[in-house]
């Protein structure tokens, strides 16, 4: 007989420890688009990094750290990129000398330090030597054979029928084959069991008191081998898990022997949200069954647990929900097919959807970089693989169809994997992680002040002075706290800035001479310590030999091209005829970087517009020259709007109120770039974006003679993807074009007012298939990804 209520003391315990959990700890996760699968030596690995918070775009973390490392997991390259809209574009240089078959690639904001590090994002990715004519990039196949039991819920109960999942992997956790008994200590056969799906399976079993059970199998080469399965208990609970129609069905059963427990609490959450909670009486029944209502339960994986009253775990399991609704559509259309050598290809990529989206594209030669079983994506990576602890065989398969046997395999992963976000031992007990790491805001400089009183220190002030690398500067005023403290948060510039500071109304310099002043900024120096895991290795030793051959040749004629490039480079003498560049290209190179560079917009030059000394401030110059942005108003009381949103200011590439641009003089305005929303260059945007640059020279050089002044590092300069139009004549397409990947945008953004976007794409000297992948997300945090082959 089923007795089910629900219990309002029990569930506030559970509900306010999530709560808590949720609002002080949020966990993100993170995924990495990259170009390809596989690289050469010499190669540039392109990728663009999605930051998440449970299934919504994260809106906490501000910078992205990545690192690539060599087999041994040794660190050769680290980058900081910053993170806008919930994503981070970046690159790394595979070493043309490197002799590595795999190198990883792991990433992670500063905040995911505070957790525990298995969740931070690790990617193996092999590289294919262009030395020897046969490749192997998998690692050497252990011969042991590894066998795992996890009874459902967690334990053996003595007398109660469970059912219990396996995985077989080889030692280095790559999933095989196999088929065996299972034994009592007298010999009886009590199950038999063999694989369903990469490694896994399940088998039903009644334990008795006392006894203890043998797996016997044979492994891949034939041997035989034995495992003893997990310790029988006395007494406890069997929990069973059944996706159904309605929901999640689920079964408590408890022996004989457990009749000290009358009555447990049954709990469900995802991403630290409560979902359900019941009390489950078993003193009038050994087995008690119900549904979770499927309603109530979002797609992606839901942990289930049984409390003692006094809030003991007894038995666990998680199980993946799939409602279809994890997704957005994206359209991705050719009209222009081109395989010919040079030819162009047009690529139209359309969103139905009018909220905000956040995409990147890869154009690939498609045999050089096919479609792998193991590739990862970014359905399978974030609803599943980083959410759960240990390593994942293909898990893009459990997303390709919505077949019976695909669920049913997806539910012995969730069967032989454990999700270990937090402990509830541990949030009952209120012990809660420690926060080494706070929440990251961009580029934060911190200065400390020695040298002076507390009382010469009252209510001062700082004039700092920043001057980029391409000439622009920005004056800040920054206050100094009593104790000689001050900082300042959320800056965005590339490469190194040179502060000069000093102290205001400081007569004759008296406190700046008395003064020492420390500056340094705040980005996380020490990478966290590495450990690769075997089961990390990709299984990358099975490619039709074309595969490496055009691989290798193709990284051959790169790397020689390279080289031949850098050699007429350090020719005395060698004149290279280029195409002029115009005007407007010439200031973009000298005062533009990062986000800023390009990019769709307009741009305006002062020195080519005799009318603009005569305009009293930016905002009335730009009035009536940008289609849709609306500016009304006055001084004070200028208003500004663009699709709805308000354009973020930027000047001289940092953020910056309305009233400093307002009261920046025209003649000291070098050029003002203003970006079509949504622009992903700052916080906001969703209202596109004003860049105002003063001019450089003698007059800026005035402000900082005989200043103190800081060496600032910002952050690497993004590397840019080169993408030849050959409809154009350039000195530079006379050069044999090898490419593997043809194009790469990891900025495309699309809203209400554009959700239609089309890419030029020109093929190489050499490709004859071109692979497609479009993948990203949308402000509700719901995923995308289509994969076309043009051929």
């Amino acid at each position: 007989m089923l007795v089910l209520s629900a219990i309002l003391g029990q569930a506030q315990k559970y509900d306010s420890a999530l709560a808590q959990l949720d609002a002080n700890y949020p966990q993100e996760k993170l995924y990495l688009h990259f170009d390809k699968s596989a690289y050469n030596p010499g190669e540039t690995i392109w990728f663009k990094a999605y930051v998440q918070v449970g299934n919504n775009a994260s809106p906490f973390s501000r910078n992205l750290y990545s690192e690539l490392l060599n087999e041994k997991g040794e660190l050769l390259q680290r980058h900081i990129t910053p993170i806008i809209k919930a994503g981070a574009a970046s690159s790394f240089e595979i070493p043309a000398s490197i002799t590595d078959s795999i190198v990883y690639v792991r990433a992670y904001t500063r905040w995911m330090l505070n957790f525990d590090s298995a969740f931070l994002y690790t990617k193996t990715i092999p590289v294919l030597s262009v030395r020897n004519s046969s490749i192997a990039v998998a690692k050497k196949t252990v011969a042991v054979t590894k066998l795992n039991f996890f009874p459902e819920g967690g334990d053996l109960v003595a007398g109660v029928q469970s059912r219990v999942a396996f995985k077989a992997t080889d030692g280095n956790g790559i999933p095989v084959t196999i088929a065996g008994d299972i034994t009592d200590s007298k010999g009886k056969k009590h199950a038999s069991f063999t694989t369903q799906h990469d490694g896994m399976g399940k088998f039903s079993i009644t334990p008795d008191l006392g006894e203890t059970y043998t797996a016997s199998f044979k492994d891949p080469t034939g041997k035989l081998q034995q495992v003893k399965l997990p310790a029988i208990q006395k007494t406890g609970l069997v929990l069973e898990i059944n996706n159904v129609d309605g929901g999640l069905q689920f079964t408590v059963r408890r022996n004989a022997a457990a009749t000290e427990v009358p009555s447990v609490v049954l709990v469900a959450q995802s991403q630290q949200q409560l979902l359900y909670q019941a009390k489950v009486n078993l003193t009038r029944s050994a087995e008690v069954k119900a549904v979770i209502p499927g309603e109530i339960l979002p797609t992606g994986i839901t942990q289930v647990t049984v409390f003692s009253e006094e809030g003991k775990p007894l038995a666990e399991r998680i199980a993946f929900v799939n409602h279809q609704d994890y997704y957005f559509i994206t359209d991705l259309n050719i009209p222009l097919k081109g395989t010919d050598k040079r030819a162009r290809n047009v690529i139209q990529i359309d969103v139905p959807d009018t909220v905000e989206c956040n995409l990147s594209i890869s154009v690939t030669d498609a045999t050089i970089n096919p479609p792998h079983e193991s590739d990862q994506d970014i359905y399978s990576h974030l609803l599943l693989a980083s959410d759960i602890r240990g390593y994942v065989h293909n898990p893009g398969y459990y997303f390709s169809s919505e077949s019976e046997s695909v669920s049913r395999n997806l539910d012995l992963v969730m069967m032989t994997n454990g999700w270990r976000r937090f402990k509830w031992e541990d949030i009952l007990a209120d012990k809660w992680p420690v926060i080494k790491h706070p929440v990251e805001d961009y580029l934060t400089i911190n200065g400390a002040v020695m040298g002076l009183s507390k009382s010469e220190l009252t209510q001062k002030e700082l004039t700092g002075i920043f001057t980029l690398k391409n000439g622009s500067q920005q004056v800040m005023v920054i206050p100094v706290s009593t104790e000689g403290k001050f900082s300042i948060p959320g800056l965005i510039f590339y490469d190194t800035a040179k502060m000069y500071y000093q102290f205001n109304n400081d007569q004759n310099k008296i406190l700046s001479s008395k003064a020492l002043i420390n500056i340094k900024g705040d980005f996380l120096q020490v990478a966290p310590s590495f450990k690769a895991a075997a089961a990390w290795t990709p299984s990358w030793g099975r490619q039709d030999s074309s595969f490496y051959r055009l691989n290798r040749d193709m990284a051959r004629k790169n790397i020689m091209q390279e080289e031949e490039r850098r050699k007429v480079q350090t020719l005395a003498g060698v004149t290279v005829v280029a195409r002029t560049k115009s005007k407007k290209e010439k200031m973009d190179e000298e005062y533009a970087s990062g986000f800023f560079k390009g990019q769709d917009g307009y741009t305006f030059i002062m020195e080519d517009d005799p009318t603009a000394n005569s305009a009293m401030s930016v905002f009335q110059y730009l009035q009536g020259k940008v289609a849709g942005l609306q500016i009304t108003g006055a001084g004070q009381n200028t208003q500004l709007s663009w699709r709805g949103g308000s354009p973020s200011l930027f000047l001289n590439e940092m953020q910056s109120q309305m009233d400093v641009l307002q009261n920046t003089s025209m003649s000291d305005v070098a050029m003002i770039k203003v970006f079509r929303p949504p622009f992903f260059g700052g916080t906001g945007g969703g209202g596109g974006a004003i860049a105002v640059y003063t001019k450089k020279g003698a007059a800026a050089n005035d402000n900082v003679k005989g200043l103190d002044f800081t060496n600032v590092p910002g952050y690497l300069p993004e590397k840019q993807f080169y993408s030849p139009d050959y409809s154009k004549v350039e000195p530079e397409h006379s050069n044999e074009d090898n490419r593997p990947t043809l194009y790469w945008n990891p900025n495309v953004f699309t809203d209400r007012n554009n959700r239609r976007i089309f890419y030029d794409v020109y093929n190489n000297d050499i490709s004859k298939r071109l692979r497609i992948v479009v993948e990203g997300v949308n402000a509700q945090g719901k995923l995308t990804r289509i994969e076309k082959i043009i051929e």
